[in-house]
């Protein structure tokens, strides 16, 4: 079964490709290639992939162990309603390309090629097909890699951002292939949780702000790693008054408000990291008037666009979240406030956009 699982991984990695980056990406039509090639080796030259509950049956003999590649593989097909993928001989790199293509893009529907068949159920466009089962260790992987940063940073330690790097790939990964952003949010599960889950929560909702706005490659990367860190000043703020379960008193908020000078500080001395990063740790508090904190003169320009879309974001995940000392609000009370505050706290056309997502997500 060696060829089998080198094409099923060929195949998998080039639509992991496709999502990441492009359907005009060099590597897809390397993909292509190589996939096509092991059909010619195979006898007869067909290949027959499907899919019984969660294992691969490849051309009527079971896969046992399908791996990574393999469970991935499994887990997107079924998102496009496929169970059975026939790759007949006389197939064309063309062809494979252009499935690879269509089956990252979860808001089209499948195409007929003539020498694949795939066996298509219920696809409908904008639909997609998610196993909410598989959530809680998607995101508990995720915020797991988050702490593990969070946890080693300090003034006397190199910031090591590899693990942000895998969290924002992921995720741009993820919710490529999931429409609904709400989805996507983790639950504080304990009140020492919070801040990792905080980051991640506001990584997604910024980067989705930002990719529907039309951002993508490097500025979308660098967006939700500024929005993992926008909060790395709280680490240097006293305990007693970070973890304080009522309302901090005029000097506690004081001494809260320079989480922000803090964390840019620290920020602006890694080398490698993006700019991004300590312009949003200190922006974030800002308001779109030139009001919040630290205080800014010009309405709207004075606070970067970036910086923008993460204080969206950090509000939104703020008041969804549970805290010791306030409930949680429902999704529809918080766009009641946050209009409220449009051309205020919030640039108004970002806000709109970000409701729009809200909205999609909830009707």
């Amino acid at each position: 079964m060696k060829l089998e699982q080198y094409f099923i991984s060929t195949i998998n990695t080039a639509i992991t490709n496709c999502l990441l980056y492009s359907a005009g990406h060099g590597s897809l039509d390397e993909s292509a290639d190589r996939a096509c090639t092991i059909i010619r080796k195979l006898p007869g030259e067909n290949l027959e992939i499907m899919i019984i509950g969660d294992d691969l049956v490849i051309n009527r003999v079971p896969m046992r162990k399908s791996g990574l590649h393999g469970g991935k593989f499994i887990s997107r097909l079924k998102k496009r309603g496929i169970t059975r993928v026939d790759f007949l001989s006389g197939v064309t790199q063309t062809e494979i390309k252009n499935f690879i293509v269509n089956v990252a893009d979860c808001r089209a529907e499948m195409k007929i090629y003539p020498h694949i068949r795939a066996g298509v159920t219920g696809v409908r466009l904008g639909e997609t097909y998610v196993d909410i089962d598989d959530q809680p260790d998607y995101h508990a992987d995720q915020i797991d890699k988050v702490r593990d940063v969070y946890d080693d940073i300090s003034h006397f330690k190199r910031l090591e951002t590899g693990g942000l790097e895998d969290v924002v790939v992921n995720f741009i990964i993820t919710f490529r292939e999931e429409s609904n952003l709400l989805k996507l949010l983790s639950p504080v599960k304990s009140f020492s949780e919070y801040t990792y889950t905080h980051a991640t929560n506001v990584s997604v909702l910024s980067m989705f702000q930002a990719e529907l706005l039309g951002i993508k490659g490097e500025l979308l990367h660098d967006i939700g790693i500024a929005a993992l860190l926008h909060d790395v000043g709280k680490l240097y703020i006293p305990g007693e008054i970070l973890n304080k379960k009522g309302p901090l008193d005029s000097r506690e908020f004081s001494e809260m408000t320079h989480h922000t000078i803090l964390g840019a500080q620290y920020l602006i001395g890694v080398e490698g990291l993006t700019g991004l990063a300590p312009i949003a740790a200190l922006e974030h508090h800002c308001k779109y008037d030139g009001t919040g904190y630290p205080a800014i003169t010009a309405r709207g320009d004075g606070q970067h666009l970036c910086s923008q879309i993460v204080a969206i974001a950090d509000f939104f995940d703020a008041l969804r979240s549970w805290r010791p000392y306030r409930k949680s609000l429902e999704v529809g009370e918080i766009i009641t406030i946050m209009k409220n505050n449009s051309g205020k706290d919030f640039n108004p056309f970002l806000l709109d956009n970000f409701i729009n997502l809200l909205l999609n997500a909830i009707t």
